[in-house]
């Protein structure tokens, strides 16, 4: 909430929850590019499902996305954060997922 207060129209509190969300997922998603075994398959799979899942937060991203559209009044600022969000949510995710490619290769 306090991050949310910064800026009235960008609610940052929960933009960097979810772009954190994001770089867990993408991380731990390529540690099971692997091929860990079984066990550790289910750990990966339980962080990033949970962990990560609840990290980042989809009812609150989209009821922060509506209450920033108001068709009368042309406000489209839930639209510019949504976009914004998505748009860097994928730029780290799969900037993350790829570290560990990118770490084999050096």
């Amino acid at each position: 909430q306090k991050w949310n207060d910064t800026l009235p129209m960008f609610p940052l509190g929960t933009f960097a929850c979810n772009i954190l969300g994001c770089a867990l997922s993408g991380s731990i998603g390529s540690l099971l590019a692997g091929n860990p075994g079984p066990e550790e398959s289910i750990v990966l799979v339980s962080m990033i499902s949970g962990f990560a899942g609840s990290l980042s937060t989809l009812a609150t991203f989209l009821v922060e996305v509506l209450n920033r559209i108001d068709p009368i009044l042309f406000q489209l600022d839930g639209a510019q954060y949504a976009l914004i969000t998505v748009f860097w949510g994928m730029v780290v995710g799969l900037v993350t997922n790829q570290a560990t490619n990118w770490a084999d290769e050096l």
